[in-house]
Formats: C-alpha cells, structure tokens, sequence
C-alpha cells in the first residue's frame, strides 16, 4: 500500500531517510519535531534570534551525523532533541553568552513564550502545575539544570549547596514530577533525564 503523506512523516520513514538521504530527513524532522525541536533551545538561550541560528546548525548537525542514530539505543525524537540542547547548552556556556544573560526565576524560565510549539506546550502537558506542587528547593535545581542549561558543578556555585545535594534533589525532582505529570507526559521527564549535565 502506498504512504500517504502522513505516514511519510512517522519516525520509521525519517530513520530510514537518515541512512539512505539525510539531507532529504532534515525536510521531515522539521515538519514533524521542529516546533518542539526549536522550544527546547529556546528555553536554554532564551532568544528567538539565538534560538533561530541555533536549530539551523541543529539541523546540519541531524544529516551531518545521521549514520551515528542508533535506533537499538533510544527513540528518534530524544536522538534529535539530545542534539538541538547540545546544541543550545554549548552556546549558553560561552563566557560571551553567559556575561549578556541574567539570572531569571522559575516563573519566567518556565513558562515565557511556551506558545512556540504545541508538542513542547508546557502548560498544556501540566508541568506548571507540577512544578507549583514540588519544593521550591526541587524547582530551583530543575530550574537551573535543565531549564537555564546549567551544569550540576555551576548549580553547586549558584545555590550553596554539595555537590551530592544537587543530584540528589534533582533525582528527587524529577522522580516526584513523574508521579504527578503521568504516563502521558512521560517524554518530557525523560527529556529532563536524558543526558543530564555532569
């Protein structure tokens, strides 16, 4: 049976893309994960400009390294997204990025500008939610972590604390959001989990 153009988009037609035409895959990974592709870096750099140049050199980086997908070892989506806040978090650790951003609370990391996409619509999956029912000491280390692109030793210097603390709480975080968020927002904790900083 013939695909329609839909099916065309489903992740088995795009892994195949990758390893055969991965110029052409970029086409359908934008299509269907760039809304949320875009979301992920936005909320690291906090700017539509960065954000913009960024998910360009995400995208050369998706054909540019298709043949190390290894779809025995992860889904596509957390491959790319691995990729777009690689990405992203490179940028924001420079000492010329760093000196041009200000701190920013939880209320403004979180939730400015989430209409960017609606796979990645924080209010909608419940996280604000979530986050107002977790330890303030829980959502600022989520906060720093994996919302601001700091690693666990930075996060260490901006709140004070031990080094095992912070991986502490942020287990305990993430743990907690999971029980409240459900399995039906079950890829956005595994978005905060996978890769987290060292």
């Amino acid at each position: 049976m013939q695909k329609t153009a839909h099916n065309k988009r489903d992740d088995e037609f795009i892994i195949d893309l990758l390893e055969n035409n991965p110029r052409a895959a970029v086409e359908h990974i934008i299509d269907k994960y760039g809304g949320a592709l875009y979301t992920v870096i936005y909320k690291v750099v906090h700017s539509e400009e960065v954000a913009r140049d960024l998910f360009q050199d995400a995208c050369i980086k998706f054909w540019r390294h298709a043949d190390k997908y290894d779809s025995s070892k992860g889904r596509l989506f957390t491959w790319l997204l691995n990729i777009c806040r690689n990405t992203a978090l490179d940028k924001a650790r420079t000492a010329k990025f760093k000196a041009q951003q200000t701190s920013k609370p939880i209320d403004s990391t979180v939730y400015d500008n989430v209409a960017h996409s609606e796979e990645m619509n924080v209010k909608d999956i419940g996280l604000h939610k979530a986050l107002t029912q977790i330890d303030s000491k829980y959502q600022d280390v989520i906060d720093l972590l994996y919302l601001q692109g700091y690693t666990q030793r930075e996060a260490v210097e901006k709140l004070g604390i031990p080094l095992g603390t912070v991986k502490s709480r942020a287990q305990i975080a993430i743990r907690e959001l999971r029980k409240i968020l459900g399995e039906s927002a079950f890829w956005w904790v595994i978005y905060l989990m996978f890769n987290s900083p060292n």
